[in-house]
């Protein structure tokens, strides 16, 4: 059999995942105490959020480094040495979303991506990057990195969250929430993640993800349950909240968010299957039986 380039690419993938320090500890927690491959991976996000939940500590992931940077608030016009830093982890390498940007729209493209996350990563954790961190995370001049920044905001609408402008970003114009208002406005993830240059999978990552927390959100849960249970950080949940405020009053809307209750129950449904419980009826959840 013929190995394309996109088998490759795809291998190429999965072995690095297969690396990752997450994956280690879920096929330890498998194999030694005997748990379902689904509470595992519960598993390794609450160790994470408990025992790591500072941004300094515990262990990184494959392709994660500690940053320093200017906490968020301080002042553009302050002078570096009077500002309060703040440690985040910052990712630049994920496997799934990184080559596959390399390979199909190439490097320019990659350094953009990695731009928006970086960005975004950082102020989740309450930090804000300067266009010269990001020249020196990603090894360039400080040209490339406004040049970057300037065509996403004229070509996507994309306004990225650098320290410098960050008196100019609202939750519906980073990266995640122009992908979620396209596919709140009707577009499908195909479409939306044509429009914002980023990969399929990226896009319907922050789409489903952006239901789920809306979904439980609307079911009372806490935003640190919702971390817990989604598997993301508490900023994360955040980002996506004020998302959700950002849209939830537009009329035209009205139509996804009877959607995203779909996927969230969905999602809620295989949950429960993944650890053994029966099926439920159709629009009844678990998470009215879990605790508040």
């Amino acid at each position: 059999m013929m190995m394309t380039t996109e088998n490759r690419l795809e291998d190429q993938v999965r072995r690095l995942e297969l690396k990752a320090q997450d994956q280690r500890l879920k096929v330890l927690a498998v194999q030694g105490a005997g748990i379902s491959p689904w509470a595992a991976e519960v598993l390794v996000e609450t160790a994470k959020e408990v025992y790591f939940a500072e941004p300094g500590a515990g262990p990184l992931r494959t392709g994660q480094m500690r940053f320093e940077c200017v906490a968020a608030g301080e002042g553009a016009g302050k002078p570096i040495k009077e500002c309060r830093l703040v440690t985040v982890v910052l990712t630049l390498f994920e496997p799934k979303e990184d080559l596959v940007t390399w390979h199909q729209q190439g490097q320019a493209a990659r350094r953009k991506a990695l731009i928006q996350r970086l960005t975004e990563e950082a102020r989740e954790q309450g930090g804000l990057l300067s266009q010269e961190d990001l020249a020196l995370l990603l090894f360039c001049d400080t040209r490339t990195i406004r040049r970057d920044i300037q065509e996403l905001r004229k070509h996507q609408g994309i306004y990225v969250a650098t320290r410098g402008q960050i008196q100019d970003i609202g939750p519906g114009v980073s990266h995640k929430g122009v992908a979620i208002g396209h596919w709140l406005a009707g577009l499908e993830s195909v479409e939306v993640a044509r429009r914002i240059n980023h990969t399929l999978h990226a896009t319907e990552r922050y789409i489903h993800t952006f239901c789920r927390v809306v979904f439980l959100v609307r079911k009372g849960l806490h935003p640190l349950q919702i971390a817990l249970t989604v598997g993301i950080s508490s900023g994360g949940v955040r980002t996506f909240l004020d998302i959700y405020e950002a849209h939830r009053k537009k009329h035209d809307y009205a139509r996804r968010f009877e959607e995203i209750d779909l996927i969230g129950a969905q999602h809620d449904e295989a949950e429960d299957l993944e650890k053994g419980g029966a099926s439920r009826e159709p629009g009844t959840s678990s998470t009215s039986r879990r605790p508040r």
